[in-house]
């Protein structure tokens, strides 16, 4: 298996307070890590992590994050925004903070491939529409048109994954991208990242509370618990061999957090 991204002993402070506690995982292409673990146990903190969003009270005081053989956390501020979103895209659970609402689904586009391709306006519209047909949007030449506030949120949901794929991402990573969603729009939404994960063989990291999600999508799997990894495994092996007794409690609770 190749990998796309190994997070090595990370450690995120909060004043004196450490949320998260040398991490270490790893991300491979065509595959996807899902990231389980209950409110609060540092899930959302490690994706703003690996995308150096993280809040301005955080900071991380140790460890290392791998993508082609380079530390994240050595590079510079620009080549940082060049990574993000060319190479490494979020994917929120509430879409719309994701999205201008004055501006129309293709200024968006627009903006997200100006900033990393030069293309006309006319290659960026075709780009647009090719890849929101890709994740089954209706009209994609009318939804152009359409500001976010006029769309559901599993259409944006779509539609921010439409932007990634347009971009040609190597890593999605997904903070609940399910949670917000009805029953029809989860099913879309995975079947969606599933293809995703075979047609393109990006990586995708898959945060979730949902066992149901796990068990559906992931390939590996990686239990969080107060801001420390405590399992890592293949899904065969979480389901029915976990090791850590609170993965144990876990799976025999059935729980979604």
């Amino acid at each position: 298996m190749e990998k796309v991204l190994e997070v090595k002993d990370l450690t995120v402070k909060i004043g004196e307070k450490n949320i998260l506690t040398s991490i270490n995982m790893t991300a491979y292409k065509g595959r996807v890590l899902g990231i389980i673990g209950e409110s609060g146990s540092g899930k959302t903190m490690l994706c703003h992590a690996i995308m150096q969003s993280l809040p301005a009270a955080a900071q991380i005081t140790h460890g290392q994050i791998i993508y082609q053989q380079e530390n994240l956390l050595d590079v510079s501020a620009s080549k940082m925004r060049a990574y993000r979103g060319r190479h490494l895209s979020m994917i929120m659970q509430n879409p719309s903070t994701a999205f201008d609402s004055i501006q129309t689904i293709e200024s968006h586009f627009r903006e997200s491939l100006k900033a990393h391709f030069v293309m006309t306006k006319k290659e960026i519209r075709q780009i647009a529409i090719d890849a929101m047909y890709k994740v089954n949007l209706p009209n994609p030449e009318k939804l152009l048109h359409y500001y976010p506030f006029q769309l559901s949120g599993g259409m944006l949901q779509r539609v921010m994954i439409a932007l990634s794929l347009a971009i040609q991402a190597s890593i999605y990573i997904a903070d609940e991208p399910t949670t917000a969603l009805d029953t029809v729009n989860q099913k879309q939404v995975l079947t969606l990242f599933d293809r995703i994960r075979s047609e393109t063989e990006a990586a995708i990291i898959l945060v979730t509370h949902d066992l149901g999600v796990i068990a559906e999508l992931a390939d590996d799997v990686a239990v969080m618990y107060q801001g420390e990894i405590i399992e890592h495994a293949n899904v065969y092996d979480f389901f029915d061999a976990p090791q850590h007794p609170y993965t144990m409690k876990l799976l025999q609770s059935r729980i979604m957090f």
